[in-house]
């Protein structure tokens, strides 16, 4: 490859420095942000207490469950699937970050927002309608079936989660060390995997960690799939066997791998890469010249938004024809509306209360960074990698026996859902609270303010891009969640995800039926989508 020439010198960045985030080192955290942090993280390990506590662990029962061969082959596949995905993800999302940052393809800016579109399907929609367009395509083939289809079809709806940061770290970069490696004779390549790409480890560790645990916690996509897991047969001794001491030993198998996931992200990602310091406009790299394979880039980017995007939103829209051309068409239009209302009202009411909850366990992480606050943080993501029905069973058992008011309400939902997605709005967050110096802090209190006062005019006002971008997340994950929702759902409620799920009426394929739900439920997290990729991506691209 070639580049282009690089812009005048007079628009040279700064000199480069490390800059730590923000925080006091060493300072004792405030009792008023460290009981708040902790209380958080126990709500968060509720589910692992149900583990651990209810009616004991079984030694015997561990034992045979662990000898089992299924048992064996339902963690080998459950790693298996989640070790293709991630790494699946993590090519896809860095490559494509790479074309519409770093190099000169056609239609970059259309591009840049494209790749972010499969963000607002939900990976169990997105296997539906594989399986849909299969039925009616190919009946027999079974291609989609098993491991190789569960890791194509999920990685196509869970690139996003890496391609995004990496989008936003590579715009971020001082392309200095870079073009130092490549003055000393270093081709563009070699210079970007020995000097660009760790640059962007935190950035891959962060999307990576999400999607390895949404694999350890899937459900609905991998049913339709026909791929067994740990998960799979998790909600299967619960829901039909009625094998609940079971599914609790095969949930802390689950929790166990969580673990070993959370202390391999905290290895990955080591130390803050370089920063710039100081004033100047940031000097933009040198793109990577395509030459004539840049066509072939642009077909191959079509062809990947073809299967993410054209399978999916081809098929709805060929079932909600079919349905609406009918003649004995009977669809209750009534339902999908109380259902959309009710998705979007458990929608907003889990982003506010998790965004409220996940303050302390930020704040601490930022500010006062030792073992409590490393503790609390890592504590949220535990649940993360639960399958919805075991965090639903631990609140079923806690409301029946503590908290009896708020059983089969909407505030036990909500309870779930921000348990399952606190970490999401922690880590968000953490980004918000790192752009807020402690220094200004001190400034506000050097003027007579409160530490109270201080925080809601002076910090909470600088991290509250970090904050949106946290609900935002939330709200687009809960209008996706399934398992928690079929279980611990108020009678005479129903969310676009399990009234979606009801048109499959077990071996049942009507997707003509399904196709509205599907329709609805892609229209309304396309919203809070749209949103957190204009966020993301609204610094222009370097040219």
């Amino acid at each position: 490859m070639t580049t282009k020439n690089t812009p005048p010198p007079e628009r040279h960045a700064p000199p480069v420095a490390l800059v730590p985030r923000p925080r006091i080192v060493g300072a004792r955290p405030p009792a008023a942000l460290a009981v708040p942090a902790v209380l958080v993280a126990l709500l968060a390990l509720t589910p692992v207490g149900y583990l651990l506590f209810r009616g004991g662990i079984s030694l015997p029962l561990l034992l045979r469950e662990l000898s089992s061969p299924t048992t064996g082959m339902l963690i080998t596949n459950t790693l298996l699937l989640a070790l293709g995905v991630t790494l699946t993800c993590a090519g896809l999302g860095v490559s494509l970050a790479l074309l519409v940052v770093r190099t000169d393809l056609p239609a970059r800016p259309l591009l840049t927002v494209l790749f972010a579109l499969p963000l607002g399907i939900p990976s169990f929609v997105g296997s539906y309608t594989w399986v849909a367009t299969f039925y009616e395509l190919a009946p027999r083939s079974t291609f989609i079936y098993g491991l190789p289809g569960a890791v194509i079809i999920l990685s196509l709806a869970m690139y996003p989660y890496i391609y995004l940061p990496v989008v936003a770290a590579l715009r971020g970069l001082d392309p200095a060390q870079e073009e130092a490696a490549r003055s000393l004779g270093t081709g563009a390549a070699v210079a970007f995997f020995r000097v660009t790409l760790p640059q962007l480890r935190t950035a891959i560790a962060g999307g990576g960690l999400i999607v390895a645990l949404h694999m350890f916690a899937e459900f609905g996509a991998l049913e339709l799939l026909r791929f067994r897991t740990l998960t799979t047969a998790i909600v299967q001794r619960v829901t039909v066997l009625s094998a609940p001491e079971a599914a609790r030993t095969l949930s802390l198998v689950l929790a166990l791998g969580s673990l070993a996931l959370l202390a391999l992200d905290l290895k990955v990602r080591g130390r803050p890469s370089a920063a710039r310091t100081g004033g100047g406009v940031a000097r933009a790299p040198s793109l990577w010249r395509l030459g004539r394979s840049r066509w072939l880039w642009l077909g191959a980017s079509g062809f990947l938004l073809a299967l993410a995007l054209g399978v999916p939103l081809s098929a709805m829209g060929g079932g909600l024809v079919r349905l609406l051309l009918r003649p004995d068409a009977a669809f209750d239009w009534a339902r999908l509306i109380g259902a959309t209302q009710d998705t979007a009202q458990y929608a907003l009411a889990t982003a506010l209360a998790a965004s409220i909850a996940a303050i302390p366990v930020s704040l601490l992480a930022v500010r006062y960074p030792g073992r409590l606050a490393m503790l609390t943080e890592r504590s949220t993501w535990i649940a993360h990698s639960l399958p919805g029905v075991i965090v639903s069973l631990a609140l079923v058992y806690l409301s029946v026996r503590w908290l009896y008011p708020i059983y089969q309400t909407s505030a036990l939902l909500v309870i779930g859902y921000v348990i399952l997605y606190l970490p999401i709005a922690v880590g968000a967050q953490q980004v918000g609270f790192g752009h807020a110096s402690p220094q200004f802090d001190n400034v506000a209190r050097s003027l007579g303010a409160r530490s109270l006062g201080t925080f809601f005019r002076v910090t909470l006002p600088l991290a509250l891009p970090g904050i949106a971008v946290g609900a935002i997340l939330v709200m687009l994950n809960v209008g996706k969640e399934l398992t928690m929702t079929l279980l611990l759902h108020p009678t005479g409620t129903r969310t676009l995800a399990t009234a979606l799920w009801a048109t499959t009426e077990g071996e049942v394929l009507d997707f003509a039926a399904a196709a509205p739900y599907a329709v609805a439920l892609v229209a309304i997290t396309a919203i809070p989508a749209f949103v957190l990729i204009r966020q993301t991506l609204r610094r222009p691209a370097r040219r």
